[in-house]
């Protein structure tokens, strides 16, 4: 049997995390880049897909910037039931154990978008290789032009943890090292 599942309708994901609280409570820059890059995967997939009607929005956010941040998604044209927030998981980690909560009883689940900034990318690739694998998801990255310090703190949040599939690969890797080292050695003594 196959690992990958049929989708049925569309799942983005709009990662809008952050640590740094504004005094006049405006969304932080790269969490208004996250917004639009959102905005345009939500028109992509009503305009393009046949199971339009079937698109959810989930903002991950914390709890003080949830309501500008549906504010902003309602004002480009987004009916506010197709958004749904949650301000429980803390991380990248948690937020992809949500969702697979949310989507493992379906037959069929959705396809999904992950929409957070380009430097995620890493973190991303880890959980959905250990967490998700077998459904059908996409990584789109917002630009995030904060200064590197601020970016690495919060990359502590998220350090990728390294899943079974990292260490298969690294045992996989080894073995043909040694098999390869073998049949090269014994030519040499010929």
């Amino acid at each position: 049997m196959s690992d990958h599942h049929f989708t049925d309708g569309n799942l983005i994901i709009l990662y809008a995390m952050h640590r740094r609280k504004n005094a006049n409570s405006e969304l932080p820059d790269y969490i208004k880049e996250r917004i639009k890059a959102c905005i345009g995967i939500f028109k992509i997939a009503i305009q393009s897909k046949p199971d339009k009607h079937k698109t959810m929005i989930v903002v991950f956010s914390n709890g003080e910037t949830v309501d500008n941040i549906r504010t902003e998604l309602i004002k480009a044209g987004i009916d506010h039931t197709t958004i749904t927030v949650d301000s429980i998981p803390k991380n990248i980690a948690q937020t992809f154990d949500h969702i697979l909560n949310i989507i493992k009883t379906r037959s069929n689940p959705p396809y999904m978008y992950f929409i957070g900034s380009v430097w995620q990318r890493d973190i991303y690739d880890s959980m959905v290789s250990s967490k998700l694998k077998g459904y059908m998801i996409q990584f789109e990255g917002a630009p995030d032009n904060r200064p590197i310090d601020e970016v690495d703190e919060d990359k502590k949040i998220d350090i990728p943890r390294k899943g079974m599939v990292f260490y298969k690969k690294k045992v996989k890797d080894k073995a043909i090292d040694m098999l390869l080292n073998h049949m090269f050695h014994e030519n040499d003594k010929g």
